[in-house]
């Protein structure tokens, strides 16, 4: 997957995703919300058939920090999500 870096500053993040619908930044998003240091946090896509998603997060902190521990956390729910389905 190709990310485009839009804003890159420190408190501030705006990454355009090339070859993915809304699913992947939505499920980030979603686990940003849950952290205290997130103060906006939203995802945009300005056309539905040609725009790529974009995840805007902006931050009391480092936001690519807290972008990275977020997908982390979401790596951990998949091999948690794994391991609970039934092996046929």
């Amino acid at each position: 997957m190709k990310l485009n870096f839009i804003d890159d500053e420190a408190k501030s993040l705006i990454v355009e995703f090339e070859d993915a619908d809304r699913s992947i930044p939505e499920m980030i998003k979603s686990k940003l919300l849950e952290n205290k240091d997130v103060d906006f946090v939203g995802v945009v896509k300005e056309h539905p058939d040609i725009a790529k998603p974009r995840l805007i997060v902006k931050s009391s902190k480092n936001a690519r920090t807290l972008v990275l521990k977020a997908v982390e956390e979401l790596e951990d729910d998949m091999k948690s999500l794994i391991a609970s389905l039934p092996k046929k």
